[in-house]
C-alpha cells in the first residue's frame, strides 16, 4: 500500500501491519502477499509477525461428514454458523479411513488415503509419515527446548505373557523413534495398556499450558472401591510423565483446553459443572460455574470460552438429524441451534490456522511436501449450517 499510494496521504507501514494485516483472516491474507515485493517478505517469512497473527485466530472444532463421493473434514466457526474447508479425501473402493489423529498451532496429523500425513490447511502442504502408524499416534505437540515439533507415540508390545505400553518420540523431519522414559502404572500394562490407542481414538488427549492431558479414568482407590478418577499427564518440555487427580468422579468427565489452563466439565445429564486447574503442581482445582442444560444430549464438547456444544435428538426427523446446540458457560442459553445431520460428527480436536513456515515440510523424501497438497485439499468450499427455530426455548 504505501508503495502504490504514489503522490497522496498513506498510512505508515507499521500501523498497516500491525493493526489492518495482521486482522485478516489467513485466506485474504495469503492474497496480500501479491501486493508488493516488502507485503511478500513480511507476509511469507517475517516469523514474529505470522507467530502474533496465529495467535489471533480464532480456535475452532473440528468436524466431519462424508457422502458417497468424499470425506471432508471442517471447522464449525459457530458465530458465523459455517464449516470452514480444512481438508477432503475422495471415497474408493476400499473406502479407506479418513480422519484428524491429533493437532497442535496449526498443524494436524492426519489419516487419509492409506497413509499418516502432517499437514498445515492454511498453507496447503503436507508430508507422509511413513514411520508411524494410526494406533499409535497419542498427541502432537511443540518442544520448546529444541524448537521442534514431535509426535508422542504409544506401541503395544508383550512381555510375559502381559500387554505392555511403550512410549515413543517423533520429531517431525528426522527419520527415527527415540523411546523415553516409562509411563506410570496402571498404564503401562495389563488391560489399561492394550486400551490405550482405542481410549486415545475416542477421547484425544488434551493439550494446554506445555502438558498432553488423559482422559480421566476410574483407579482403585483404598479398598479396591474406585474412589479416584485419575489422570496421566505428559510434561512436552521434560518429556515425562506424572500423574493429576481429577477434582471429582463421575461417568462423564470431558477435559479441554481453555486459554491456555486445563479445564474439566463433569456432565450430570441436566447440568454440566465447570472446573479449572489454577495450579498443576498442588493439583488445585476451583469450580467456576454450574450450566444448567434445557435438554438432555448424549454428546458433549466443551467449547475453549467455557460453553458447551451438545447433540441433542431431534425426534421429528427420526434418526439421521439431531440437533447441534451451542449453550453459554455463563447462563446456559442457547445461543444457536443447528439442524445436524448423523454424517456429520463433531470431533475433540481443534484447529486454530496458521501461516508459520515449517522446514519439514520441504525436507528430502518428504514427497507431496510442497504447497500442491492435491488431493487433500482440491475443491474445497465454505459450507453454510442450517440453523433451526430456538425461539420455543427461550
Amino acid at each position: 500500500m504505501a508503495e502504490a499510494a504514489v503522490g497522496g496521504p498513506h498510512l505508515p507501514e507499521e500501523i498497516v501491519t500491525w493493526e489492518i494485516l495482521i486482522r485478516l483472516p489467513p485466506k485474504p491474507l495469503v492474497r496480500c502477499r501479491a501486493v508488493c515485493r516488502s507485503w511478500h517478505r513480511r507476509l511469507t517469512s517475517d516469523a514474529k509477525f505470522l507467530f502474533a497473527h496465529h495467535r489471533r485466530q480464532p480456535s475452532l472444532p473440528l468436524v466431519t461428514t462424508e457422502d458417497t463421493h468424499e470425506r471432508r473434514i471442517d471447522a464449525l466457526d459457530h458465530s458465523t454458523g459455517e464449516r470452514r474447508p480444512v481438508a477432503r479425501a475422495a471415497r474408493t473402493a476400499a473406502d479407506e479411513h479418513f480422519d484428524v489423529l491429533a493437532s497442535c498451532d496449526g498443524l494436524l496429523i492426519l489419516v487419509a488415503y492409506g497413509g499418516v500425513y502432517i499437514c498445515n490447511p492454511a498453507t496447503r502442504q503436507h508430508a507422509p509419515l511413513p514411520l508411524l502408524h494410526v494406533y499409535c499416534i497419542a498427541g502432537l505437540y511443540f518442544h520448546r527446548p529444541s524448537g521442534s515439533y514431535r509426535v508422542l507415540c504409544c506401541l503395544k508390545t508383550t512381555e510375559d505373557g502381559q500387554f505392555r505400553a511403550v512410549y515413543q518420540v517423533y520429531t517431525l523431519g528426522s527419520g527415527d523413534l527415540r523411546c523415553i522414559r516409562k509411563a506410570l502404572e496402571p498404564w503401562t500394562s495389563g488391560d489399561l495398556a492394550r486400551a490405550m490407542p482405542m481410549m486415545v481414538s475416542f477421547q484425544p488427549h488434551v493439550l494446554a499450558g506445555g502438558r498432553l492431558y488423559w482422559q480421566p479414568i476410574k483407579l482403585p482407590g483404598a479398598g479396591g472401591n474406585g474412589k479416584v478418577n485419575n489422570m496421566l499427564v505428559f510434561d512436552t518440555m521434560a518429556e515425562s510423565f506424572q500423574h493429576l487427580l481429577s477434582p471429582v468422579e463421575g461417568a462423564f468427565l470431558e477435559p479441554f483446553e481453555m486459554n491456555g489452563t486445563l479445564g474439566l466439565y463433569d456432565y450430570h445429564g441436566s447440568t454440566a459443572d465447570l472446573w479449572v486447574l489454577e495450579d498443576h503442581e498442588s493439583w488445585a482445582w476451583s469450580l467456576k460455574h454450574r450450566i444448567k442444560l434445557q435438554v438432555m444430549a448424549f454428546s458433549l464438547v466443551p467449547d475453549i470460552q467455557g460453553g458447551v456444544l451438545l447433540l441433542s435428538e431431534n425426534e421429528e426427523s427420526g434418526l439421521l438429524w439431531q440437533y447441534l446446540q451451542h449453550v453459554s458457560g455463563a447462563d446456559g442459553s442457547i445461543s444457536t441451534r443447528y439442524e445436524w445431520s448423523a454424517y456429520l460428527k463433531l470431533r475433540r480436536h481443534r484447529l486454530r490456522e496458521s501461516l508459520v513456515q515449517h522446514s519439514f515440510f520441504s525436507m528430502e523424501g518428504n514427497n507431496g511436501g510442497g504447497v500442491d497438497g492435491k488431493p487433500l485439499f482440491d475443491g474445497l468450499s465454505t459450507v453454510k449450517v442450517l440453523t433451526a427455530d430456538i425461539s420455543e426455548l427461550h
